[in-house]
């Protein structure tokens, strides 16, 4: 299992400069990246709210990440190509899948064998906000479709597809993630595991931290195939926070992982502060053990 980081956590940065994104997180020691093309100035491109990919990426794009990706020796294990799946208008869900199939493009060309998603919100203008909407049967049907139509987008290009279980999301619990995978019936639908997500409002508490992760992988621990190092503070809110800092039992994480036998790779997440980062790096390999003898 490498350790990584979503390239989401930094400031936005070129490709091509010696003090260039790649370098920045090689530097801190980090051995992969989930990488976000609205990291790079490169892509001109700032999300949304709505859209958080952008709508085209250059060949001259691809080949920089590339270069650096192998300079650098940060493999691309997840590329993010989220959008709000589950958007009341149905022309931003298509202008998604759209979106998506320009990702796909750029996932088989760098290698990469996941793309993220997010099942998204009834909120029309955030997908990683809540809705009254999203425990609807409208909002489950517009969600599902989208899931549906990017999923035969990825069966085609042979490029995984990953979603989250998110308190704000239609799929707010495993069980309707579990729910999810069984109706669409693909191999090319997995899970990323971000244990601070699973917490709804009222849950954060140190005494429901193992708990949640047992429901988790209960329901799908055999379908992760990346996980999020992102940390939350123990309260009534979400207040979400850099690894190590809050309530996730990251060695009951780590655990749990090496008894299902995952084979992927652990990407920091919720830090967003560069000069956390080695503190965030150091809390997560002495909870996990994994550079431990």
């Amino acid at each position: 299992m490498k350790t990584g980081v979503c390239t989401t956590d930094f400031e936005k940065l070129p490709l091509r400069e010696a003090d260039c994104l790649f370098s920045g997180i090689r530097s801190i020691g980090f051995e992969c990246v989930q990488f976000a093309f609205s990291s790079v100035t490169e892509a001109d491109f700032i999300p949304t709210g709505q859209l958080e990919l952008p709508g085209m990426i250059s060949p001259e794009t691809v080949s920089a990440v590339a270069r650096a990706s192998e300079k650098y020796d940060l493999p691309v294990g997840v590329i993010n190509a989220t959008f709000n799946m589950a958007h009341p208008d149905p022309a931003v869900r298509d202008e998604g899948l759209l979106r998506l199939g320009v990702h796909l493009d750029a996932a088989k060309a760098l290698g990469c064998p996941i793309l993220s998603l997010c099942t998204g919100s009834r909120n029309p203008d955030h997908l990683w906000r809540p809705s009254p909407g999203n425990d609807t049967p409208q909002a489950w049907d517009a969600m599902f479709d989208t899931v549906r139509r990017a999923v035969e987008l990825a069966e085609k290009a042979g490029v995984t597809l990953a979603v989250e279980s998110e308190a704000s999301n239609v799929i707010d619990t495993p069980e309707k993630a579990r729910r999810l995978m069984d109706e669409i019936g693909s191999e090319r639908l997995k899970m990323i595991l971000d244990a601070a997500n699973l917490f709804h409002r009222g849950e954060a508490k140190p005494e429901n931290a193992r708990r949640t992760l047992d429901e988790a992988f209960a329901a799908y621990g055999g379908d992760i195939v990346a996980a999020h190092g992102k940390d939350i503070r123990a309260g009534d809110g979400i207040d979400f926070c850099g690894t190590g800092l809050g309530i996730v039992d990251f060695a009951y994480m780590a655990k749990l992982l090496r008894e299902t036998e995952y084979r992927g790779d652990m990407f920091l997440h919720g830090i967003y502060d560069e000069d956390d980062m080695p503190r965030a790096l150091d809390a997560w390999k002495q909870a996990s053990g994994v550079f431990t003898k």
